[in-house]
Formats: C-alpha cells, structure tokens, sequence
C-alpha cells in the first residue's frame, strides 16, 4: 500500500455569512435557500468567475476549517436522523478525515470578485476551494 505525501490546496476565496460557527449553521444549503451569503473570491482569481450568470447552481467546494481536531479522526458517526454510528463515509457528515465540503448554492450576483449567493450551510470566513458548475444530467444520477 502507497502512502502518499500531504496535499497542499490554496484557497481561491473565503464566504461572509452570518454564521460565527458552524454548529449554528443548517446541515444542507438546500434547507437555507432563504438565507444569503457571499463568496469572496480573490483578486488572484477573479477572472476565473467568467461566464458565471446570476440564476446558476454552483457548487462551492469548501475547507471546513472550523471543525474540531480531535473528531476529525473519528471514521463513525451517527448520521442526522439515525439511531445508530454509521461509517462516515456513507454520510454527509462535516466531520471527516478530510476537511473537504460541498455545497450547492444559487448565484443571486455578481459583482466583481464578490458572488452573492443563497443556499447558506457554512460559518462565516470557510475557505472556498473551488467552484464546479451544477450540471443537469451529469449532477444528476441516471436512471
């Protein structure tokens, strides 16, 4: 078995919402479509909003950097809703081995380097990693 070397990733923006930690926040954006937030994308990385249209599902792919150290090694949990610890795998759970999170949200603006958003499920100052197009047909599975 191949152990690889630690990955390093560089953060092309953080989110500004109202959410001081993330136990305050919804466990889903699809459950806080009322709510608005915005993603600050740096200047760097700016260009990269190109083609971006308000009304558009994106996903955010986030660094949940607010979660605790200790659970992060936990490979179970009880999911939300369920009686009994599952592999962490098979949930949406934050906690994870990975700090990695997605989140489907809807562009409202944009504004510059700012997109405004609904959809809200992460604390304020979450480093975004990336921004992947939702697609119909290829988000959506077959069958």
């Amino acid at each position: 078995m191949t152990h690889h070397a630690p990955i390093e990733v560089t953060p092309i923006g953080v989110v500004e919402t109202a959410f001081a930690d993330p136990s305050q926040a919804p466990a889903q954006a699809a459950e806080n479509y009322a709510e608005r937030g915005t993603l600050v994308v740096f200047d760097r990385f700016a260009d990269g909003l190109d083609g971006l249209t308000a009304g558009r599902h994106i996903w955010l792919v986030s660094w949940l950097h607010a979660q605790d150290d200790d659970a992060m090694d936990s490979l179970h949990c009880v999911p939300r809703g369920g009686q009994r610890p599952t592999g962490v795998f098979s949930t949406r759970s934050p906690v994870r081995p990975n700090r990695i999170g997605m989140s489907l949200v809807r562009i409202v603006s944009i504004d510059g380097n700012r997109v405004e958003f609904e959809g809200v499920d992460l604390a304020n100052g979450t480093p975004v990693l990336d921004i992947k197009p939702w697609v119909r047909g290829i988000d959506t599975a077959p069958g």
